[in-house]
């Protein structure tokens, strides 16, 4: 066991694990982009994620990346910010889904990302109910980026930080008793790495991209 999902403690393999490992190379390569070129950071559309430094996003990447492709002894806890981090990922399998589909007639793979997506769910058993390579509307592969991010995010708390913060402390702990929120859960502090510990992070990185 060593992620826990709406389908139980597991470790994705197969044509989850591939692409999970082609999502985090892709993300990878565009914080690395934001750190050579200095300018504003990349938005994946998940603030709890998007809000973090690029050398903290690599190292979160590597955080959540490790349980979620190497078996180890248990799960780690669930918190927003590592949730969250999961989330970008899905987020950004959307937002390459989004561009392959607006530049298909310029593009040498033109099916990449739908392909990798679309392999999940046949190894799952959906075949039948899925949409052609080649279909061009942006909202059926949404919906299957969401049923895919359902099979492994156990929620969407982390999306809430903000209302929790915000709110009395007596009325922010019942209602995060009422919805089963752990008190650590917002609380977690993002790593700040140094440059000295980037080249760790990376190597850790490469290694979990790899086949």
């Amino acid at each position: 066991m060593t992620w826990r999902t709406q389908r139980g403690e597991r470790t994705l393999t197969g044509a989850e694990a591939i692409l999970i490992r082609a999502t985090i190379a892709y993300v990878v390569d565009i914080i690395e982009d934001d750190i050579s070129v200095s300018e504003d950071q990349w938005d994946f559309g998940v603030s709890v994620f998007d809000r973090l430094e690029s050398p903290s996003r690599l190292a979160m990447l590597a955080e959540v990346s490790w349980p979620l492709l190497r078996d180890t002894d248990s799960c780690p806890p669930l918190t927003a910010l590592n949730e969250a981090t999961v989330a970008a990922l899905f987020r950004a399998i959307e937002q390459q889904i989004e561009y392959e589909i607006d530049c298909e007639d310029d593009m040498e793979t033109p099916f990449y990302w739908r392909r990798l997506l679309l392999d999940v769910f046949i190894e799952d058993g959906g075949e039948s109910e899925l949409p052609d390579v080649g279909c061009r509307d942006c909202k059926e592969w949404c919906l299957l980026v969401e049923t895919l991010s359902d099979w492994i995010l156990w929620d969407h708390d982390f999306e809430s930080g903000e209302y929790f913060l915000d709110t009395p402390p007596e009325h922010a702990e019942t209602m995060r008793s009422v919805f089963g929120i752990d008190d650590d859960y917002y609380r977690t502090i993002p790593p700040d790495p140094q440059e000295c510990d980037l080249p760790a992070i990376r190597a850790t990185l490469k290694q979990l991209c790899a086949q």
